[in-house]
């Protein structure tokens, strides 16, 4: 591998972090994704958390939100295991570092347990971490972000709850 390039790093980095993460929403709610489509957008889930966490400017945030993306990406896709997996993964970092992260990073890592245990059919749990999520949309305090994360609660598979 060249260790100089003849571009910036640290700006590839920040670019291809914010293209694959914002590549993936548009397949998120695709109703009739294709196999190719849902290993892409699980790829890039890996690929945007992997440029976000090689950033300069990247914060704790940016790892917990590309974690969350991950999880959310591999629940969309049905992937049982996976999705648990890296939803306590986001879990952990975001309720270990509730002071580098915002109010909807939290409402978010509870919402993608919720999926990730309804997905697992582990209803009991599933609950759970749904009420304590719509607990939290009460603490956040930009309207238009609290406006968006009920919008991401009422959409998206849910299997079998609610």
């Amino acid at each position: 591998m060249k260790k100089n390039p003849d571009f910036d790093v640290d700006k590839a980095h920040h670019w291809f972090g914010t293209e694959f993460n914002n590549g993936i929403f548009p397949l998120l709610d695709k109703a009739d994704r294709t196999e190719e489509e849902t290993e892409t957008m699980i790829q890039m889930a890996f690929a945007s958390t992997l440029h976000w966490s090689s950033f300069s400017g990247g914060a704790i945030a940016n790892r917990a939100r590309g974690e969350n993306m991950i999880a959310t990406a591999l629940v969309f896709a049905g992937r049982k295991e996976s999705a648990i997996h890296y939803a306590i993964r986001n879990h952990d970092i975001v309720f270990g570092n509730l002071d580098s992260v915002a109010d909807f990073d939290i409402s978010y890592a509870l919402m993608v347990m919720a999926r990730a245990y309804a997905l697992n059919e582990r209803l009991a749990e599933a609950e759970q971490y749904y009420q304590q999520c719509l607990d939290s949309i009460d603490e956040i305090k930009d309207s238009e972000d609290r406006k968006i994360v009920v919008n991401d609660l009422n959409s998206g598979p849910w299997y079998g709850m609610k």
